[in-house]
């Protein structure tokens, strides 16, 4: 039976490393961008935790106080997500990067709340994007921070995916293959999008969570420091001169920006009466951002290899992220694809992930037989676009070999191959180790085929017992599938017997 959602029961999120932002889907069928508690179309992803967690900022106030405590500020905890990074201890109590994610989801969701006000009942469901590298048990951490700050989620997306979306609902001009390329504030993603009849298929990702614009910052702010160091003999850092570190980031962010419309700009800083003047031109930029601009070259090809496509065949490029205008990026975008490749004004490079999120979300509910309706209940069209993913990596199992000259090692047997269309399935049989075995030690992983087990993510484990075998034949079989929320289901079938067994993937965060 039929039954009608709200739009104002379903979200879309950016989660950035920067900036995060969130939409909604209004009454015209289109995703809308809602402002936080604050006022801003864009949340500072910056969180203060004060003595003994009592007091928890987020966004601008949070950033506001690395002026006063820089120790207690916290940003870019996006690109430690997942690992076992332990920031601070505050009473005893942890602050890792899920912490900080939660806090500022928890922000997010008291926003969305405060935006939809009276109309708002139940819980608010979510789509939430990451990057596309980001591994099982990252965006395992993801659904976890959501789900404590009071959302439902519905499903994790990738972000240059999710902005595909946005710019495949914006656009109407037929079948074309287009690259986006993500550059945010710490991560790059790419990934190659073919349009057509109306479904935006992912052919191809691939990326780095440890590139972003704050590494160009990072570069400026080291010639600021020498500069310093050079001419008045005086080392500065965020922890000996907090107040005046951050209105120095804040100049260099701004004069970054600059160059995007101008072609020489000064990086004007003063600290305890001294000051430096440090000009920069786009030649001189380019030069110094040189080493990041080929790794975000060598990113795109081999997201265009992996998709086994002539780069000749692609001529269009959306480029979204706050740090896609740096005027370093767009040359390097152009020296690859042609002059005329970007698709100015396509989208808007800030909002575009959190837009397609909304309508990743509304896509998923109309398919599950659900009528979107406004407040007066009149029903609100689904989006006219359709997508499938891609499988952001290869997941298999740890299997006995002989590699390495005749050496019993385990490695991987990969079973769903990365850039494999999701939803899919696949199934894979092995046989025991020995003669008479009955232990079976199944032990899930990410990564890809013949990777060295100690290089590869443990994402599930399980011992089970089954009768005896003789170890000449295929006796086991693996069957794994993921589906389009991310979530994988793997089973194990004993074909002696015919007795199948699941096994829990757990994300294990310690590999």
């Amino acid at each position: 039976m039929n039954s009608s959602i709200s739009n104002k029961q379903f979200v879309g999120i950016d989660l950035g490393t920067s900036n995060t932002g969130v939409a909604f889907f209004d009454e015209t069928g289109k995703p809308k961008i809602i402002p936080n508690i604050d006022g801003e179309m864009l949340t500072p992803s910056v969180v203060y935790v004060g003595p003994g967690c009592r007091e928890i900022l987020v966004g601008t106030a949070a950033k506001n106080m690395e002026m006063l405590e820089p120790d207690r500020v916290f940003k870019e905890f996006k690109r430690e997500v997942g690992t076992d990074k332990i920031y601070a201890l505050e009473e005893g109590k942890e602050i890792t990067p899920e912490f900080l994610q939660t806090q500022l989801l928890i922000y997010i969701h008291n926003s969305v709340i405060k935006y939809f006000g009276d109309s708002t009942t139940g819980n608010i469901k979510v789509v939430v994007t990451c990057p596309a590298q980001f591994k099982e048990h990252q965006r395992q951490s993801i659904k976890k921070s959501a789900k404590q700050a009071g959302f439902d989620i519905l499903a994790i997306i990738n972000e240059p995916t999710s902005a595909g979306l946005a710019y495949g609902v914006n656009e109407k001009q037929g079948d074309r293959l287009v690259m986006v390329s993500d550059f945010g504030g710490g991560t790059y993603d790419s990934s190659l999008i073919s349009y057509a009849g109306g479904e935006a298929t992912v052919l191809a990702s691939n990326g780095d969570k440890q590139l972003g614009g704050k590494d160009v910052d990072d570069i400026l702010l080291d010639l600021v420091q020498k500069a310093f160091q050079n001419e008045h003999n005086l080392i500065i850092s965020a922890q000996s001169h907090p107040a005046d570190w951050f209105n120095i980031r804040e100049e260099v962010i701004r004069q970054k920006h600059m160059l995007s419309s101008r072609t020489e700009v000064k990086l004007v800083a003063r600290i305890e009466g001294k000051q430096v003047v440090i000009p920069v031109n786009r030649e001189m930029l380019n030069m110094i951002v040189k080493q990041l601009m080929d790794r975000i070259e060598n990113i795109t090809l081999e997201t265009i290899n992996k998709a086994k496509v002539d780069k000749k065949e692609i001529k269009h490029v959306l480029t979204i992220g706050g740090s896609s205008r740096l005027i370093s990026f767009q040359e390097s975008i152009k020296k690859m694809f042609g002059e005329n490749c970007i698709l100015a004004g396509s989208v808007s490079p800030d909002m575009a992930v959190a837009e397609g999120a909304v309508i990743h979300a509304a896509k998923l509910i109309s398919s599950k037989g659900k009528t979107i309706v406004d407040e007066g209940l009149r029903a609100i069209p689904a989006p006219s676009i359709s997508h499938v993913d891609c499988m952001p990596h290869s997941l298999g199992v740890a299997v006995f070999g002989a590699i390495n000259s005749g050496s019993h090692k385990l490695y991987c047997s990969a079973i769903l191959e990365s850039n494999t269309p999701i939803p899919c399935q696949a199934t894979k049989a092995y046989s025991s180790v020995e003669d008479a075995q009955t232990e079976f030690h199944v032990q899930v992983l990410q990564g890809e085929e013949d990777q060295k087990f100690e290089d590869c993510l443990v994402v599930g484990d399980r011992r089970l017992n089954f009768p005896a075998r003789p170890s000449d034949k295929d006796s086991i079989e693996v069957v794994m599938a993921y589906d389009n929320s991310g979530m994988v289901n793997v089973s194990v079938k004993d074909l002696i017997s015919g007795n199948t067994e699941d096994i829990t993937i757990d994300f294990y965060s310690n590999n």
